[in-house]
């Protein structure tokens, strides 16, 4: 956290010196601020489904497991950790601000990471490991209610991709046209159903999957919010899925992650007495927001 606090104060200190800094605005869709992703690689026979139920709503992700044929083992599962996080990151903010369903990686893999604003260096093969899980992945979205009564959403992330990446030769151009092209009734979901984030905020945390996760949820749930709302913070620390048995330690750990958002967001939030309460703030990108056009859908990859 330390290493995160200085970083967002040097963020702070170049919007404040610099009068016409504009903070760059990512998306994120309803679904995984809600329910967030794998904080780290599953049980290896449970790799292959997650499941996350939160006040009515099932979220779960299945994902075919691909076979690399001469280890004969899967070589995709359930995506997980910080870097699954800002790939979903930048594929939905790519959906919203081109307003398309067909997704440009770049045609090297420097490129790429540069696009998730990461650096090139221990971190490539996590990657794009994490890249290839997410978009072999299907999503079943449920609400749930009695017997018979079911409403939800079931599809895949994406319906072809063709990446080549050469994680060993990252600055290697690719041969094929490095692009995804995202199922459509997932694209207009995220289209319809999504948050702006600041970009430079999700930098700061790009390697704390827990910060990022509430980060996110704190923008979700303070979008359009008129009244206080108060709840008891296990179930917070249930619904970011902190995987922490002792509760004193995740209130400390949270709380200390928000005084660092606070440095540069003022949202009104606090933990007291074993509540989370959270108060109408200013929205996390406090910008004019560039008006929405229709999404364009593609079916076949461009030239």
């Amino acid at each position: 956290m330390k290493n995160s606090k200085n970083k967002l104060v040097n963020l702070i200190v170049a919007k404040e010196t610099n009068p016409a800094y504009l903070p760059e605005i990512g998306y994120c869709g309803n679904v995984f601020m809600i329910f967030g992703l794998p904080v780290r690689r599953l049980p290896e026979n449970e790799r292959l489904r997650w499941l996350k139920q939160i006040e009515g709503y099932d979220l779960i992700i299945t994902n075919p497991g691909l076979m690399n044929h001469k280890t004969k083992k899967p070589y995709t599962e359930v995506p997980y950790g910080c870097y699954a996080r800002l790939n979903q990151i930048f594929i939905d903010t790519e959906i919203k601000t081109k307003a398309t369903n067909i997704i440009d990686v770049g045609k090297t893999f420097n490129e790429y990471v540069k696009k998730l604003g990461c650096k090139e260096g221990k971190a490539n093969k996590e990657i794009s490991r994490q890249l290839i899980n997410y978009v072999t992945s299907i999503i079943t979205f449920v609400r749930t209610g009695e017997e018979n009564t079911l409403k939800g959403l079931q599809t895949s992330i994406s319906e072809k991709w063709d990446i080549s990446f050469d994680i060993k030769s990252p600055d290697q151009i690719m041969l094929s046209k490095g692009q995804i092209i995202v199922n459509p009734a997932y694209a207009q979901w995220v289209y319809d159903h999504c948050v702006p984030l600041n970009m430079d905020v999700v930098n700061v945390f790009k390697r704390n999957p827990l910060a990022l996760d509430f980060y996110r949820y704190l923008a979700y749930r303070n979008n359009e919010l008129s009244k206080t709302v108060s709840i008891q913070d296990c179930f917070l620390f249930e619904q970011l899925g902190t995987e922490q048995q002792n509760d004193r330690y995740t209130r400390g750990h949270l709380k200390r992650i928000l005084k660092v958002i606070q440095m540069y967001w003022p949202v009104k939030a606090k933990f007291e007495d074993g509540y989370f309460e959270l108060k109408p703030s200013p929205p996390a990108i406090q910008k004019k927001l560039p008006s929405q056009t229709p999404i364009k859908i593609i079916d076949e990859f461009k030239d």
